[in-house]
């Protein structure tokens, strides 16, 4: 006998002993403190010895008292089957598992069951992306049963399924919110360390998503320092996601070691043929095809497009299909990219993010082949499919505010609570007491006033900085984008190409830009420098800009708030000189110093009157920089200060020529 087989056989003799020495359940009593120490020990056993899991969970069905532990162990085996290439099997155990329970007296132990089921049935939704209400509507249920029933202890990972389905759906604070609950349950519980593992690499997944990276690499560094008490597909699930945190970052070269980690890891824990072995080979065809390595890309991709079309996977279909036609692309391989678009079904993942990478290989076939309004039509569907998730950036940038501002409430009310205590105490000195009670009634209601103010302050401040968000997000304004296509389209020649992929980097700066609340001088100025080339297009060649600006590496180490300089560019060219007979002109000064940097915008249009000026989004991009500016100076208390002013430029007879806009920044300001 092996040494590995004889480990099973002592751990399931030792179960079973176990099982006859707490004298079974036949009649389905509540379970005692050693035999629910037994089902937890086991569950954990079964994930660790994986090759036996099922013989395991069989020999305990053999031996099982009642029907109701049968089918404890029985759901146990449909988890363990989850994760092999076999989940379909796992979808049918959970559902028996289920009407099993429902037809039995709602107990802890039945709760305990559904739960379990449930839970079992939403992994397969979410693991093959399948339902992605489905998987919120059962893990919810699961999480529900679990904290009535006498298994609370699987409840963090409850929480953290429930945490995944929201953020499979793009939900990111409500996915957030679940795995900082999740989180709380662990402290709550006294649950081991090694409990928050799961929960930190949820909170970096959501953290790479919203592109902040760094609290992203937080997160996952956490991770890693418990990588070793990890369960094995609790390591696979790091790795993925480590792997793909590295890919977002489009560090290809850190992402393809961090897969081929995840690979050896699951040739070695017997996942040969699972989904996730799949899956880690379509992420690695995907890495080797941005390092230009087609073959490679090919090679891999081949292996797990057969699997999802087989356990008919659509997410990994369309993902395997999306590197077919990227390799195509880079062998200018046209009918092949046809024909794998035509051999798709109509239905399309709700992934989003396999969403993006399909359309940016689509946007390139498109802008190959000269189809520049499929092109246009690919643009705008994506940017429309991408708002939803820049909504929920937004969101859970002011999420996290209100967050922190909630839990300062929470630990003024916890010393509120440790006061009262104590005033409670010393009741027995009657005088003391008096004059205790009405010092803390003051306190109380100077402390309580104190609390509605700020949190009155703070929300002002959330619906300024939506609004900020959500207006400047929309700065690339649509009838610019229709006008530049219009105008290339109706009249194609060989530069089209450049100036359609400008445009589609400029909008994409822009989302991106406008997911931060600051931004480097450097990416302000490069989003300025596109924007500007394309609106000469339709201001015409009598358009001259002239941008003064310090060195590259002084430009990469100040920040300011994003879209500033592109608010007032966009209103010195439509305002100040689009309209403007003559000669065009508009230049962009930059001067930095030890006490800040100073940013001026001069136009030689007819110069500036609010009063006559009826535009909206004009006011609309001043009251975006002031509001701003009113923020950030709130938030600095001392001396320094943000200044924006703006004012006519005049002749020698004092008649106005232009208009000249003057943003300070102080060195040392803090952005929120």
């Amino acid at each position: 006998m092996s040494l590995k087989h004889a480990f099973v056989a002592l751990i399931l003799s030792a179960f079973s002993a176990c099982a006859i020495s707490c004298g079974g359940n036949s009649d389905g009593r509540p379970r005692t403190q050693a035999q629910l120490m037994q089902f937890i020990r086991f569950n954990d056993s079964i994930i660790t010895v994986n090759a036996d899991a099922a013989e395991m969970c069989d020999s305990m069905m053999a031996a099982a008292p009642d029907s109701l532990t049968y089918y404890e162990y029985y759901i146990l085996k449909g988890r363990h089957l989850l994760q092999t290439d076999n989940p379909d099997s796992a979808v049918r155990m959970a559902r028996r598992t289920r009407a099993f329970a429902r037809r039995r007296q709602p107990t802890k132990r039945t709760l305990a069951l559904e739960a379990l089921a449930n839970s079992t049935e939403a992994g397969y939704c979410h693991l093959l992306r399948l339902d992605a209400a489905k998987a919120i509507a059962l893990n919810t249920a699961a999480f529900e049963q679990i904290m009535s029933s006498d298994l609370i202890y699987y409840s963090p990972e409850m929480a953290a399924n429930l945490a995944d389905a929201y953020i499979a759906a793009d939900d990111l604070p409500s996915g957030a919110k679940w795995y900082r609950k999740a989180l709380l349950l662990v402290d709550s519980l006294n649950l081991p360390e090694w409990k928050n593992t799961t929960l930190y690499m949820g909170l970096g997944q959501i953290y790479t998503t919203m592109q902040d990276y760094e609290t992203a690499r937080l997160y996952y560094e956490k991770s890693e320092e418990l990588f070793d008490q990890m369960k094995p597909n609790m390591q696979s699930y790091f790795l993925n996601n480590f792997g793909n945190y590295f890919y977002y970052r489009h560090d290809y070269s850190s992402a393809l070691k961090m897969f081929r980690r995840l690979q050896a890891h699951l040739k070695d824990t017997g996942a040969e043929n699972t989904y996730d072995m799949y899956l880690c080979s379509v992420n690695m065809a995907d890495i080797f095809l941005s390092l230009g390595m087609a073959d490679s890309a090919e090679c891999y991709v081949n292996k797990a497009a057969g699997y999802f079309e087989k356990n008919n996977v659509q997410a990994g279909v369309y993902y395997a299909n999306t590197i077919k036609i990227g390799i195509a692309l880079k062998r200018r391989d046209f009918a092949s990219v046809r024909r794998i678009l035509g051999s798709e079904r109509s239905e399309v993942p709700y992934v989003q993010s396999l969403k993006n990478i399909r359309s940016g290989y689509l946007q390139e076939y498109f802008v190959q082949t000269g189809d520049f309004k499929s092109a246009y039509r690919n643009l705008k569907d994506n940017l429309a499919q991408n708002d939803s998730l820049e909504h929920n950036r937004t969101h859970m940038r002011a999420s996290e505010i209100m967050l922190r501002f909630t839990e300062d409430t929470l630990k003024l009310h916890h010393q509120l609570e440790i006061n009262k205590k104590d005033v409670q105490v010393s009741k027995s000195r009657a005088a003391i007491t008096i004059s205790t009670s009405i010092t803390l009634s003051m306190a109380v209601l100077i402390v309580c006033g104190f609390i509605v103010s700020r949190k009155r302050k703070i929300q002002t401040r959330m619906e300024m900085l939506t609004l900020k968000l959500n207006n400047t997000r929309q700065r690339i304004s649509p009838h610019f984008v229709s006008n530049v296509l219009n105008a290339r389209i109706g009249s194609a020649d060989n530069n089209d190409p450049d100036t359609l992929m400008r445009l589609a980097r400029l909008i994409r700066a822009n989302l991106d830009m406008t997911a931060k609340p600051c931004v480097t001088l450097k990416e302000e100025l490069d989003f300025i420098t596109d924007y500007i080339k394309l609106e000469k297009i339709l201001v015409g060649e009598d358009f001259d800009c002239c941008i003064s600006a310090p060195d590259k590496e002084t430009l990469e180490s100040v920040h300011i708030p994003a879209m500033f300089i592109q608010i007032l560019v966009e209103n010195a060219i439509k305002h100040g000189i689009k309209n403007n007979p003559g000669r065009k002109r508009l230049d962009v000064e930059i001067e930095c110093t030890s006490a800040g940097t100073t940013i001026a915008v001069t136009d030689n249009g007819p110069g500036f009157n609010i009063t006559r000026n009826g535009n909206n989004r004009s006011k609309n991009g001043l009251r975006i920089i002031n509001h701003t500016i009113a923020i950030v100076n709130q938030e600095n208390k001392g001396a320094e200060k943000m200044t924006f002013s703006i004012g006519n430029v005049g002749d020698a007879d004092g008649r106005p020529h232009g208009c000249r806009a003057v943003i300070s920044i102080p060195r040392n300001i803090k952005f929120i």
